[in-house]
């Protein structure tokens, strides 16, 4: 049970820094004029990562995992799916606080370290207590056409 309740925590924790993707795609560069970087690119992906955290709209957050996600632990995406949507049916009221991430791209690669606080109030304080986290993870993410996704996220080790 421990166990289970500090993977649930620091999924929360992960997905709280890997910052409403809908089918539809807008590209800001074309709507302002300007074109987006990299580095622009990924910041916007992971704030909308945050907001589908803090939202609890799933379908928001996995918009931005890659299908061929496989972590450190041997979670792939059915599993990491499975694990959110059990952290979103433990926890409510989910608020996350970010500093700028640091990103490094490298061709169609990108390393992206990520501060953050997390707390969130428990469904059912006796089995899963109140979280309040803060730390930092490493991001791993691709770029796909012109979509950058989250191919593993971790802790800094």
């Amino acid at each position: 049970m421990k166990n289970s309740r500090t993977a649930l925590m620091c999924l929360l924790g992960v997905f709280a820094v890997a910052g409403c993707q809908t089918g539809m795609s807008v590209d800001l560069g074309r709507i302002t004029g300007s074109k987006l970087s990299d580095e622009e690119k990924i910041a916007l992906v992971l704030e909308d990562v945050q907001r589908g955290m803090e939202g609890r709209r799933i379908y928001q957050v996995l918009a931005h995992v890659s299908r061929s996600y496989k972590d450190r632990e041997g979670r792939d995406y059915e599993k990491l799916r499975e694990d959110l949507n059990t952290l979103l049916r433990n926890y409510r009221a989910i608020k996350i606080t970010r500093t700028p991430p640091r990103i490094r791209v490298q061709g169609d690669r990108a390393r992206v370290i990520d501060t953050f606080g997390a707390i969130a109030e428990s469904a059912s304080p006796i089995e899963y207590p109140p979280m309040n986290l803060q730390g930092q993870v490493i991001i791993m993410m691709e770029r796909f056409g012109d979509t950058w996704q989250i191919v593993e996220w971790g802790p800094i080790t």
